[in-house]
């Protein structure tokens, strides 16, 4: 693994330095390039091309005419025999990304992918869609949990391959503490797991070009037939040989070996929890104060942050509210960290404050924390406003986590919807800023404090109404029961 920090690294030396220089020309402006390196934190995740917070091949040498075929999300028994047997046919080699739960059930399958001549990556053990938002055990666990189904299978990868292409801080260490290099891609269909196989070659030998790492899935809804999958796959190889792209090994391609092959462990006996430990039966009050605290302290720094800047600012001070504030955010992140589970998705804001909390605290001034509510919206206007132009709209993706087969008309809806959030956090944002530097601060903590998440909740509460009025899709919750007989259509429209 190279030893070269990642982006992220280099990003925030460069603010921190900027940063420093900028304050003696004016406290304020430090905060700028802290707020540009917090924005670029929160964009990130869903761009693994900018490699920002993990060292990330995503294409192999432009001048070499050759591309890689990659599999994401198997193995699945309906498909690998069709698919094994379409790439012995054209001669072309493979890399599957593995999920350690599929593997586990089909250990079988991974041997016949390795003897075929294919190779094998690390695709996490469930393939969570959040993983990234996990714990730092939750996420070094789905890494090497899968790593061991695919051990005692008879190979052990290099590479690892983040569920749903997103990255996070936390991922760096995990990778190496399993001496693992990141791969994501360069060309993708956007087919959302075969959901929309409809034009899958076309798009892919669209965008494809000499070295890229083509990213495709090898599992299928359980009701979509294999046949036309694999013409649309047959399609692909037919096309990249027409346009002159030979399908290269991925380690040929990249350089450096993606797997090493062993014989299969004997026996395939569960691993024991390394969690679960005898004689813990005592401390279980003190245990469940402590496991409670960082999840309190998370909803009290997030949720009434604008309100404890208030109050702390009359009682204690700029400086002293500024610490207290710093010492609760600490708690939240070692909770985060020592939890073997749970979510942590408020990592990049919570690296926002801290920043801005420590300058306040080093120079005694109030603004700081008052811009905090202003980088958190323009966080949430850059992600939603940067998915509009690189799609699909973030919206669109969160949808179809939920439902997959989104009709035309529920698409447009979406990229509507984000629209709309878009326009909400900027209009949020400038008011909170506007607030910030001409208003009371008892104005300023009234409406972030309050005002703005009751407007929140009200967009929600009345997209969430519309969009069950206008296409039904109710689930079986008792508040979607009561709106399917109010409304009357418990169909899509």
């Amino acid at each position: 693994m190279s030893p070269i920090p990642s982006r992220a690294h280099a990003a925030a030396i460069g603010a921190f330095a900027s940063a420093a220089l900028l304050v003696l020309v004016h406290p304020l402006a430090a905060a700028l390039p802290l707020a540009l390196f917090v924005l670029a934190c929160l964009v990130a995740p869903f761009f693994p091309g900018w490699a920002f917070f993990v060292p990330t091949t995503t294409h192999g040498p432009r001048t070499r005419r050759a591309v890689a075929i990659t599999f994401d999300d198997g193995p699945d028994a309906r498909t690998l025999p069709g698919l094994l047997a379409l790439l012995a046919r054209e001669k072309v080699p493979a890399t599957f990304f593995l999920v350690g739960r599929s593997a586990a059930a089909h250990p079988s399958l991974v041997r016949e992918i390795v003897e075929a001549g294919h190779e094998v990556g690390n695709h996490s053990q469930t393939h969570d869609p959040f993983l990234m938002l996990r714990s730092c055990k939750r996420l070094e666990g789905e890494i090497g949990e899968c790593q061991g189904v695919l051990a005692r299978a008879g190979v052990t990868p290099l590479v690892f391959r983040p569920p749903v292409g997103i990255t996070n801080p936390r991922l760096l260490g995990a990778l190496r503490s399993h001496g693992l290099a990141c791969i994501a891609f360069s060309c993708r269909a956007l087919d959302f797991g075969n959901r929309r196989l409809k034009g899958l070659k076309r798009r892919i030998l669209e965008r494809a070009r000499p070295g890229d790492i083509v990213m495709l899935h090898d599992r299928l809804p359980p009701d979509m037939p294999v046949a036309p999958w694999l013409e649309e796959v047959a399609g692909i190889l037919e096309g990249l040989r027409e346009k002159g792209l030979r399908v290269a090994p991925l380690s040929e391609l990249v350089g450096f070996r993606v797997m090493r092959t062993h014989p299969p462990a004997p026996g395939d006996a569960a691993s024991r929890d390394p969690l679960a430990s005898p004689g813990r039966a005592s401390g279980h009050a003190f245990q469940a104060i402590v496991k409670g605290a960082p999840g309190a302290a998370r909803a009290l720094f997030f949720g009434a942050f604008p309100l404890l800047v208030a109050g702390g600012v009359a009682l204690v001070g700029t400086r002293g509210t500024a610490l207290l504030l710093l010492a609760t955010l600490a708690v939240a992140r070692i909770g985060s960290r020592s939890r073997p589970s749970g979510p942590h998705p408020l990592a990049g804001l919570g690296f926002a404050g801290a920043t801005l909390l420590a300058l306040a605290a080093a120079l005694d001034d109030t603004r700081f924390m008052l811009a905090y509510p202003s980088v958190v919206n323009a966080g949430l206007l850059a992600t939603f406003a940067l998915s509009l132009r690189r799609g699909p709209p973030l919206v669109e993706r969160l949808a179809r986590l939920v439902t997959p087969d989104l009709l035309p008309a529920e698409v447009r809806y979406c990229r509507t919807v984000t629209v709309v959030w878009s326009a909400f956090f900027l209009l949020n944002g400038s008011v909170a800023t506007a607030l910030a530097w001409w208003a009371p601060r008892g104005w300023w903590a009234a409406y972030c404090g309050a005002l703005s998440y009751l407007l929140v909740g009200a967009l929600f509460t009345g997209e969430y109404l519309y969009r069950k009025r206008r296409f039904g899709r109710y689930g079986p919750g008792p508040f979607d029961r009561v709106l399917a007989r109010i409304f009357g259509n418990e169909a899509v429209s």
